[in-house]
């Protein structure tokens, strides 16, 4: 019976994925970090950067903005995330790599709040959370000492 249980589960596997590791590979950059992506940034080297393949990047939020909400317009929303991933370089220094991320539209609207919730449930997007990021390239943005910034945006956040 077990045996029969795998067989089929590994058909019904087969039949469920319409996309091959080599198309998947395609659409995804599995090689591309948050700290790989800034460091190419900071360095210039755009021409490493697929804009036409997702990442998936992961990093703790150092901070959020809603840049746009309008109740009457949920397809509007604009929210900036900060994500940031650290580096020990040795005992004593650390190196942070920080990318923006762009969310936008309605499925993100209830998830970065304009002012958090005195209890926020496990949707919300909070300062210090660990995030998982899809999403592609879209350019750069100065920081406020100048240094450019990767920004992304995100097609998921979990």
């Amino acid at each position: 019976m077990r045996k029969l249980t795998l067989i089929t589960l590994a058909a019904l596997a087969g039949s469920v994925w319409a996309v091959t590791p080599e198309e998947f590979g395609r659409v995804v950059d599995f090689s591309m970090s948050t700290d790989r992506l800034y460091e190419l940034v900071v360095t210039g080297e755009y021409d490493r950067i697929d804009p036409d393949r997702a990442f998936i990047l992961t990093g703790s939020v150092a901070s959020t903005t809603v840049l746009y909400m309008d109740p009457d317009y949920p397809e509007d929303f604009q929210a900036l995330i900060e994500l940031v991933v650290g580096r020990w370089n040795d005992l004593s220094s650390i190196s942070v790599f920080r990318v923006y991320v762009l969310a936008y539209g309605p499925d993100f609207a209830p998830r970065v709040p304009v002012r958090m919730p005195s209890e926020p449930g496990p949707e919300i997007i909070r300062t210090n959370q660990e995030l998982i990021v899809v999403a592609v390239f879209a350019g750069v943005a100065p920081d406020a000492s100048g240094v450019e910034i990767p920004v992304v945006e995100a097609l998921a956040i979990r």
